[in-house]
């Protein structure tokens, strides 16, 4: 089963990516320094922490360029390689990929699966009303809905098709491999219950990121109240579009929607946090306001991060 390896796989690039990008502004501020400093002793201690800075951001691109690899793909030769970096980085690949291949690995992989469902499943387990039977199956059938995703998006991208150039193709592919478990999520809820389900989840970008703005009111004069809530659900669902990490995505009802959400939120936009007047006090606007302005922060890096990844242009001819 791949589904357990390739979910571990994104956890990792993500993580990977995370650190990536700390030590990239890390960087940029030693760059910053460095023309503040005029004393010969300083400049020699900012050069060493430069070149330490560099080396942590190269070490973390290799180690995001291991996990996206496939067995038996080379990984590129780049400037100051030694001869045996082929050798090393596909045997630590190989190895990883020979661990996530375990059964008992990916036993726990579903184990874990199945317990973070309730972070963003709690409210629709809780309106469905299920027995403790139907629950625990329900749940089971949630888990294999992500694993034949993540199967589906490993199939699509060794048949090449790539989701940015394609998307029809992608989300047929992923669509086609998830009906199976609709169907029987469908025939374990009953037609009322399913529609209640497909809503819910329709609604997880927007209730990801209102749950972000409660986590911040919930320690003020002003916590954001249940009702006060359902509203800003609706409101962002209408008025926002999606992202994953600050990228806009294809929003948490689609084909590609990932286990309990993901980290995909709803971009709160200029639009909604107007209409939040009608709905929020004073404060609340303000931390609303906040929560937006940490997404486009937070955009902000992840466009200068794949600027400074991308490949340099070819040499010209002079």
């Amino acid at each position: 089963m791949k589904s357990a390896k390739n979910a571990l796989i994104v956890l990792l690039a993500l993580a990977t990516l995370a650190g990536s990008g700390l030590a990239w502004m890390q960087y940029q501020e030693l760059i910053k320094l460095k023309a503040e400093l005029l004393d010969p002793n300083e400049r020699t201690d900012l050069q060493r922490r430069l070149e330490e800075a560099r080396k942590r951001i190269r070490s973390m691109e290799d180690q995001l360029v291991a996990l996206r690899g496939r067995p038996g793909e080379a990984r590129v030769a780049e400037a100051g390689d030694r001869p045996d970096d082929q050798d090393r980085w596909a045997g630590r690949r190989n190895g990883f990929l020979a661990v996530m291949n375990d059964p008992k690995v990916q036993k726990l992989m579903a184990i874990q699966q199945k317990g973070l469902l309730d972070a963003h499943y709690a409210a629709l387990f809780k309106s469905l009303n299920l027995s403790p039977q139907q629950l625990d199956q329900f749940k089971d059938l949630l888990v294999q809905k992500q694993q034949a995703l993540m199967d589906a998006i490993t199939a699509a991208r060794e048949q090449g098709i790539n989701p940015r150039t394609d998307p029809t193709a992608f989300n047929e592919a992923i669509s086609d491999a998830q009906a199976s478990v609709d169907s029987q999520i469908q025939a374990a809820l009953g037609d009322a219950g399913f529609a209640q389900y497909q809503q819910y989840v329709q609604t997880l970008p927007d209730r990801n990121t209102v749950n972000q703005l409660q986590q911040a009111l919930s320690y003020t004069g002003t916590p954001l109240s249940d009702d006060q809530a359902s509203q800003m659900i609706q409101l962002l669902a209408s008025t926002s579009q999606r992202s994953g990490n600050g990228a806009v995505g294809t929003g948490g009802g689609g084909p590609g929607a990932i286990l309990g959400g993901g980290n995909q939120t709803a971009r709160i936009s200029d639009e909604a946090v107007t209409q939040a007047s009608g709905v929020l006090s004073a404060p609340q606007i303000q931390a609303l306001q906040q929560l937006q302005l940490q997404q486009k922060t937070q955009a902000q890096i992840q466009q200068a991060m794949r600027q400074a990844a991308a490949p340099p242009p070819p040499p010209t001819g002079g």
